[in-house]
């Protein structure tokens, strides 16, 4: 090719890069992940008839179709799949970029992004969190609390960079370290008839009326309610362990708590505890995804995090 030639051509790209609104791709990134424009402007927090300007304007900056939509539905010409691969390596890019900044400084800085199930009680957790920030007080701690089920969405999106949870069924995508067993049994209030009562078997409290925890219930315990018919008959529900413990307490039904949760009550005398060995169990892990951004801060807080669980630091 002549040497005038590629001159043009590079001034044409040249030309094309400086011009090109950057947005317009992170736009239609979106568009390819969600695989509609009605979608990506839900992920987007914008509104429909904005995105598919931001579509025109790219497909007119490329001079070229990137997508059929219409009554038949969605789906990308081979320009749009050429460009979806552009724009998903570029946005990898960049979700690694403050990654990157950290690798080459002596002090890690960027986010570090938790999510946890609710009122989740281990002190090697709190041990490794404490010790992290003292170590690298650059790092902006963000912590979030979910059901088990969206925390596992959120790793394998890349939304966060460490999930604690439950995991009966291990994804493959996915790393997993035991922090714990955790058990849940039921609670009484002192209003219960069975308040400082030993009651062993499970059978025993399938009448009484139940509080019911929703999204937040590991399933090995709802296999364990369901199996011994507890929570048939339900007194309330909530989706907060804090809202079903104050409620257990003020006797609105039994309800079943994970143990390190309950106990301060147990011990000043607002909760009784039910049933003997024969309760519910679950690991509770420590889970991140090895594809995921940010690998240096996730990286250091495992780190941090083992040596808590081996009572090093």
């Amino acid at each position: 090719m002549p040497k005038q030639k590629i001159a043009s051509s590079e001034r044409a790209g040249i030309r094309f890069s400086r011009n090109l609104d950057w947005n317009l791709l992170k736009v239609f990134h979106e568009i390819a992940v969600a695989g509609g424009i009605s979608k990506a402007a839900i992920e987007l927090a914008r509104k429909q008839p904005s995105v598919s300007q931001a579509l025109n304007r790219l497909e007119n900056m490329l001079q070229t179709r990137l997508c059929n939509r219409g009554p038949s539905g969605f789906d990308l010409t081979d320009s749009g799949r050429a460009a979806a691969a552009t724009c998903a390596a570029l946005t990898q890019v960049i979700r690694n970029l403050p990654d990157g900044m950290a690798e080459g400084c002596p002090e890690l800085r960027g986010h570090f992004r938790l999510a946890l199930i609710s009122n989740l009680v281990c002190p090697e957790l709190d041990e490794a969190l404490s010790f992290f920030h003292l170590r690298h007080g650059g790092v902006e701690l963000m912590l979030d609390v979910a059901p088990w089920t969206d925390i596992i969405d959120a790793l394998l999106r890349d939304e966060i960079e460490i999930g604690i949870a439950p995991s009966r069924v291990k994804r493959a995508e996915l790393e997993y370290q035991l922090l714990f067993c955790e058990s849940h049994r039921p609670y009484c209030g002192r209003a219960s008839a069975l308040f400082g009562r030993d009651v062993l078997d499970p059978h025993a409290v399938a009448e009484h009326e139940f509080i019911l925890t929703g999204s937040d219930e590991p399933a090995e315990l709802t296999e364990f309610r369901l199996q011994y018919g507890h929570g048939i008959k339900s007194s309330a529900r909530t989706e907060h362990l804090e809202e079903a413990k104050r409620l257990t307490v003020l006797g609105v039904g039994l309800c079943y708590l994970p143990e390190g949760l309950a106990q301060p009550d147990v011990d000043a005398g607002k909760l009784w505890p039910l049933l003997g060995d024969d309760i519910p169990r679950m690991d509770v892990f420590a889970i991140h995804n090895p594809k995921g951004s940010r690998q240096t801060i996730r990286r250091r807080f495992i780190e941090t995090l083992a040596e808590r669980l081996n009572g090093c630091g």
